[in-house]
C-alpha cells in the first residue's frame, strides 16, 4: 500500500507546486472564483437565501472546482506531450495511472481551495447564510463528491491522452458542463433532449447531493442520490480502465503516445 500512497502523494505535492507557479492557474484559483460568485449573485438578485445557497454559493463553487479539474485533465497531459516527457512518465517505475491520479489529486485539492474561497467570499461580503440540515451526511457526501470527481477526472485525463486535440476538448467541455449539470439553475428547465445527458454525468449528481444534505431533504432521498453517484463513479472507473488499456496499446504497439 505504501508503494502506491507514497508516489501518489509525492506526485500530488509536486503537481500542486508546479500548477500554482503558472499565472493562468493562479487566476483560476484566486481570481476566477470571485468573478463566478459575484456574477452569480447579481444574476439571481433578490431571491430567498435557500436559492442563493443552492445555485449561487454551491453553483459558483462547483464552477471553480470544475475549471481546476478540467485543466488537470487536459492541460497537464497536453503539456507533457508538448515537452516530450509523456513517454518518459509512461515508462517510469511508478505506474502511469498512479502518476496521473497524483496530478489529478493535486489539482483537485487546489480546486477545493478555490471552492472554499468562493463560499467564504459569498458568506463574508454578501451575507449568504449557510445552514446544514444534515451535518454528518454532508461530510460523508463531500467525501463521496471528491471521490466521484477524481474518478471522472481520471476518465477524462485518459480519454484526453488518446487524443492530440486535448486542449480543444478541454475548452469544449469546460463551459457546457456549467449548464448541462445544473450548476447555476435546475436541470428541469433544460430541453427534454438534453436532460438524459445531464443525468449521465457525475457532476450533476454531485452538486444535487450537496444541495440535498444542506436542505431538509429526507434521509432516504439523500442515500438514494449517494448510491446513484457511487454507481455512476464505478461505471466511469470501469470505462477509465478500458481507456488505460487503449493508452497502453497506443504507447507499446503503435508508439504514438507522444505524437503532438
Amino acid at each position: 500500500m505504501n508503494s502506491i500512497l507514497h508516489p501518489l502523494w509525492q506526485t500530488a505535492n509536486l503537481q500542486m507546486k508546479l500548477s500554482i507557479a503558472r499565472p493562468m492557474f493562479q487566476f483560476i484559483i484566486w481570481i476566477s472564483p470571485l468573478f463566478y460568485a459575484t456574477l452569480s449573485y447579481f444574476i439571481y438578485g433578490n431571491v430567498p437565501n435557500e436559492t442563493l445557497v443552492h445555485y449561487v454559493l454551491l453553483g459558483s463553487g462547483f464552477m471553480a472546482l470544475w475549471s481546476s479539474i478540467v485543466y488537470s485533465s487536459a492541460s497537464d497531459i497536453n503539456r507533457e506531450r508538448f515537452y516530450g516527457t509523456l513517454e518518459n512518465i509512461f515508462v517510469a517505475p511508478t505506474p502511469f495511472s498512479i502518476i496521473l491520479l497524483g496530478k489529478i489529486v493535486g489539482n483537485t485539492i487546489w480546486g477545493i481551495i478555490a471552492m472554499g474561497l468562493s463560499v467564504l467570499y459569498l458568506v463574508v461580503f454578501f451575507r449568504v447564510k449557510v445552514e446544514i440540515a444534515h451535518p454528518l451526511l454532508f461530510l460523508l457526501a463531500l467525501l463521496l463528491v471528491v471521490f466521484a470527481l477524481i474518478i471522472f477526472s481520471f476518465f477524462l485525463a485518459l480519454f484526453f491522452t488518446l487524443s492530440r486535440q486535448a486542449e480543444a476538448l478541454m475548452n469544449f467541455l469546460e463551459y457546457p458542463i456549467y449548464f448541462v449539470c445544473g450548476f447555476l439553475f435546475p436541470i428541469s428547465i433544460l430541453p427534454d433532449w438534453i436532460q438524459p445527458l445531464s443525468y449521465l454525468l457525475p457532476p450533476t449528481w454531485a452538486i444535487a447531493l450537496l444541495r440535498e444534505t444542506l436542505a431538509a431533504t429526507g434521509t432516504d432521498a439523500i442515500l438514494q442520490t449517494m448510491g446513484i453517484l457511487l454507481v455512476l463513479s464505478l461505471v466511469y472507473g470501469l470505462i477509465a480502465w478500458f481507456c488505460y488499456k487503449a493508452v497502453e496499446r497506443k504507447a507499446r504497439i503503435d508508439g504514438k503516445l507522444g505524437v503532438y
